[in-house]
């Protein structure tokens, strides 16, 4: 019977024990997802400025070498100078900002 009691405080004592651990590795979770909770998905940023970058070229391509009219280069400057404004001072999100020029690139015929 003595061997069950050692088996019970041994028990007891190494759930304890893992308890404590889960609690501390909870803890630095959370703080880690706390301290990265505003950073900008990495990836999505680097094909935004993929994005930006083919657009501009299509952009400042010469009539004569592109498909793209004239009209319709001025309407996507316009769109692209509009969703810039409404992204950088926060009016829509970055997944709507990566959307809207995903269309423009679309509309652009870069793709």
């Amino acid at each position: 019977m003595s061997y069950f009691y050692i088996f019970l405080v041994g028990g007891s004592a190494l759930v304890f024990l893992i308890l404590q651990f889960d609690k501390q590795q909870r803890k630095r979770v959370n703080t880690l997802l706390k301290s990265t909770n505003d950073v900008q998905p990495l990836l999505m940023m680097q094909r935004m400025g993929q994005k930006l970058s083919e657009i501009n070229t299509v952009l400042t391509a010469s009539t004569h070498n592109t498909d793209v009219p004239a009209n319709v280069k001025r309407e996507i400057e316009l769109q692209l100078r509009q969703i810039t404004y409404d992204y950088n001072n926060g009016h829509i999100s970055l997944q709507a900002y990566n959307n809207k020029l995903s269309d423009l690139l679309e509309k652009a015929g870069a793709r």
